[in-house]
């Protein structure tokens, strides 16, 4: 059994101020209007998606029925292809958008489907290769890792020894986990099988995590997809592109006091071949583009005749992204992560020269799981989220400060009375006296905290388990200034409460105020 409670976002701690303040002023209303609907674009979209669906003998999401209807919004998020989802936020994101989908269905009327929008042209393989079990860290060790590939282009070699190690180190944590480990490791079995890429194995997995919600996955590296945004990508080679107009938003922020996160490049676009890298392209001193080894457009043909040419050796940078999402689907939400939220922030100059509609953007539901050991260890250190984040040494400084006697606070006491008298008695005879009488003071006090020093050792030294016990919980809370939704695997946090569907189900049907009051939340799960 668990408790869930619900809070403002902007008590989570450690937002940034520009994020804060995007919660504090958003326009709170559901009159926001997604982008121009083209139907050609949609029929595409919605054609590109069944495939991608088929292609795998995959059921089609119950969404996709529902988006081929005129008038039909969308609340869209996306992330990198995490190895068995990675850290627990790539769910926290996908849960909110199925939330938030539903609930301004519910309050408009209007008919919204939730996407999820697969980053598979990222070529940070880093980034996405690992997943934290029980006590490691297990990393995916490919072949290809250092040729900076897009992700979802890989071959699956070296993916089951990562499965396999995490499987084991999460041995422990009982039938609910392993349950759900079975049908990772049987999407991968089919996947090896039929010799599949990475993208593919991945939404074999969004298809079990979410395959029975109306929740619509696309791979946006699609050669019809692209074909659609040629326009978007010849504008990089041109006047027409975006940087200046980011530059300009970014340089406005910063004026405010904002802090904008995302490089802006003088070309927003990757070049990459299949089976090739994905090289960022950049303008030469003669005008000319190049992608590493790759001289572009060598015919000298007009860059919107070049662009439909090669759309599909072409991929938008973070910065580009965001475009081509809003060209090819009627948003009238995006979910988005802190970072995120800072760099789109910078877009709205750009949207406005590209005379394309903005959709609200919507900070993620964070979340802290809490087990009862958590909680107890807690409360034991005085640790709530208004004080911020802990690290292990704080937790338990904070534990064998506790455990002191009573009468160490007297011992404090009794020396600022001494100190006070000494010196007043001093003063008494001659008051050139006084500042001795202070330093005789003060040695006195680093005495006594050179003695508390000790004590505190000796509290330490007899107490190992419970030190233990203590770092363990505060490492399941923070670990390395970054909270649990960052390191922590949602398989490893759902596996105390039924399960995946289980806690999912739980944080997606949570009661939330209606979005005209506020919008963003944090949820703290508690053990019973």
């Amino acid at each position: 059994m668990h408790i869930l409670h619900t809070k403002d976002a902007r008590e989570y701690p450690g937002l940034s101020t520009i994020v804060l303040d995007h919660l504090t002023h958003q326009k709170l209303s559901l009159n926001l209007q997604p982008s121009l609907e083209v139907k050609n674009i949609k029929e595409t979209v919605c054609e590109v998606v069944e495939e991608q669906y088929r292609n795998l003998n995959l059921t089609l999401p119950r969404g996709l029925s529902k988006f081929r209807e005129d008038g039909v919004k969308t609340v869209t998020t996306g992330h990198q292809l995490q190895i068995a989802g990675g850290p627990a936020f790539l769910h926290y994101k996908t849960i909110t958008a199925i939330r938030l989908a539903r609930q301004i269905e519910a309050e408009t009327g209007e008919k919204v489907v939730p996407v999820f929008w697969m980053a598979s042209e990222d070529h940070d393989f880093k980034e996405v290769s690992w997943v934290n079990g029980e006590v490691d860290k297990h990393v995916w060790s490919s072949p290809l890792a250092d040729l900076k590939w897009p992700v979802g282009r890989l071959r699956l070699e070296g993916v089951k020894d990562c499965l396999t190690s995490w499987g084991e180190d999460m041995g422990q944590r009982g039938k609910d986990f392993q349950s759900d480990f079975q049908s990772i490791s049987e999407c991968y079995d089919v996947s090896q099988k039929n010799n599949e890429r990475y993208s593919d194995l991945f939404r074999r997995w969004m298809h079990v995590w979410y395959g029975d919600t109306e929740l619509v996955v696309i791979d946006a590296d699609s050669p019809k997809l692209k074909a659609l945004a040629s326009d978007l990508f010849s504008d990089e080679f041109t006047a027409k592109g975006i940087r200046d107009s980011v530059r300009k938003t970014s340089d406005d922020l910063h004026a405010k006091g904002f802090k904008a996160s995302a490089h802006i490049r003088d070309i927003n676009l990757f070049y990459m071949p299949d089976g090739e890298s994905r090289v960022g392209i950049i303008q030469d001193e003669l005008g000319g583009f190049a992608a590493g080894d790759h001289t572009l457009n060598k015919a000298g043909l007009e860059w919107g005749e070049w662009c439909k040419d090669n759309a599909e050796k072409l991929s938008p940078g973070a910065l580009l992204r965001p475009f081509y999402q809003e060209l090819i689907l009627p948003n009238i939400r995006v979910v988005l992560g802190p970072g995120e939220l800072s760099y789109w922030k910078q877009l709205e100059g750009a949207f406005a020269y590209k005379q394309m509609g903005m959709p609200g953007l919507h900070l993620r539901d964070h979340v802290l799981v809490l087990d009862k050991e958590m909680q107890a260890h807690a409360k034991e250190v005085g640790w709530s989220f208004e004080k911020g984040w802990w690290d292990e040494n704080e937790w338990v400084s904070k534990w064998i400060e506790g455990q002191l006697p009573n009468k160490t606070k007297e011992v404090d006491v009794v020396l600022s009375d001494l100190q006070r008298l000494i010196e007043d008695v001093s003063s008494l005879v001659e008051q050139t006296l006084k500042p001795a009488a202070s330093a005789s003071a003060s040695g006195m006090r680093k005495i006594w905290e050179a003695q508390q020093k000790k004590m505190k050792k000796a509290i330490r030294r007899k107490n190992p388990d419970k030190i233990n016990a203590i770092s363990l919980s505060a490492s399941k809370i923070c670990r390395k200034n970054s909270p649990q939704d960052r390191f922590m695997n949602f398989h490893h946090l759902a596996s105390q409460f039924g399960g995946f569907h289980t806690l999912r189900d739980r944080l997606i049907n949570a009661e939330v105020p209606p979005m005209t009051l506020t919008s963003s939340f944090m949820h703290i799960v508690e053990e019973e």
